[in-house]
């Protein structure tokens, strides 16, 4: 039986609350402990957990001090800027770690987890709950056995509206840095990193590698009141040869995607959350269905404990999510934020948000051409 912990159980750390309560149902997994800094507001969930047998703390260090041979496993569902510290902290106390995606806010961060992590001989896996789906594995599987030939390109178009109250949710959100330390937040590190981790996992040479980003060129725009960016568009150059477009924006009032369009020298595959869609020429069309969110959280799940147990299931490493890392560093590096004029509206619901006008028609366009989205907002000028 594997004994675990977990930090935070608000927010998403609901979504990892109730991954622990179902291993525990199952009799895979004890609750040790859980640290929650708001019990006054989770007074169920802490009843739900004393009654399993954990134990509540208020802050993770003293949970990570009292568990400390006695926990195996600590689950930190936390926001970026938090990634460091309570990974490193619960390897120290000797447990392997899930970790919820991006890894960090900067290289420099995910390279100290990796530190932490050789010293300590334990797992650390990252949430990238998507990579974990059947589809996601069966689909790059066909594309090393050739199926749609060389692989030759990919890209994402994303757009996911997000009201005022997002950027207000919490202290770091829509920020470049918070007490010092490197957060980044953005689409493609936080709603949508996802997508630029599917990207760049298709794109590595082997089963269980993500491609080598070597350079970036990159756009990033804000029409909302925050540091960071709302709206990017990104080109990825990677030692493995394919280059990755990925264009991404809150900044929106029309919610699609997102969808990644593959193209080989003899075929194409579009990869969407229900599931991937294999064209090959002249063969007949592969459809491979993801299963959904919970059932690729099911399987990260079950990844991890194995690998706790000394089994060989695949999961999303640091050595994988830190090529995200670099692009999103490399981007912040390299690129300013263009501050975008935008518009605010209130829907019936009363929750306000600021949009960019026309930037769905820019984005399609671009996407389609294969540019960045300069190119196509210079023609209107």
């Amino acid at each position: 039986m594997i004994n675990a912990c977990i930090i935070g159980v608000s927010g998403y750390g609901r979504i990892h609350y109730e991954l622990l309560l179902k291993e525990q149902a199952a009799d895979t997994v004890a609750i040790a402990g859980a640290t929650v800094i708001n019990q006054e507001e989770e007074t169920g969930k802490c009843a739900r957990l004393r009654e399993l047998g954990g134990r509540i703390f208020d802050d993770y260090r003293d949970m990570l001090k009292g568990l400390s041979g006695t926990a195996d496993l600590c689950m930190i569902p936390t926001g970026t800027p938090f990634h460091r510290t309570m990974t490193v902290a619960a390897l120290e106390a000797g447990m392997h770690v899930l970790v919820e995606k991006p890894a960090a806010g900067c290289v420099e961060d995910v390279r100290a987890m990796q530190d932490a992590r050789e010293k300590a001989g334990r797992v650390v896996a990252v949430g990238y709950q998507h990579m974990y789906a059947h589809s996601a594995m069966a689909t790059k599987r066909h594309i090393l056995e050739g199926v749609i030939g060389r692989l030759e390109s990919i890209k994402c178009l994303v757009m996911w509206p997000r009201d005022h109250a997002y950027y207000g949710r919490n202290g770091w959100a829509g920020k470049l840095e918070v007490d010092g330390t490197k957060v980044n937040d953005s689409p493609f590190n936080n709603a949508v990193a996802h997508e630029l981790m599917m990207m760049l996992f298709i794109a590595g040479r082997e089963e269980r590698a993500a491609a080598m980003p070597v350079s970036v060129e990159a756009e990033l725009y804000r029409a909302n009141d925050i540091e960071s960016a709302d709206t990017a568009c990104m080109l990825v150059d990677t030692a493995e040869g394919v280059p990755i477009l990925f264009h991404a924006t809150h900044a929106c009032r029309e919610h699609f995607g997102p969808e990644i369009h593959i193209r080989g020298s003899r075929g194409s595959i579009i990869m969407t959350h229900k599931g991937s869609t294999i064209r090959p020429n002249g063969k007949p069309e592969i459809t491979l269905a993801s299963g959904g969110g919970d059932a690729g959280r099911g399987a990260m799940m079950a990844a991890v404990l194995d690998c706790i147990r000394g089994g060989s299931s695949f999961y999303c490493d640091l050595e994988m999510a830190s090529r995200q890392t670099m692009v999103v560093s490399a981007i912040h590096e390299k690129c300013a934020i263009r501050p975008v004029e935008g518009e605010t509206s209130t829907p019936e619901a009363g929750l306000a948000a600021t949009f960019i006008p026309g930037i769905e028609e820019a984005m399609r366009e671009a996407f389609d051409a294969d540019q960045l989205l300069q190119s196509v907002w210079n023609k209107g000028q």
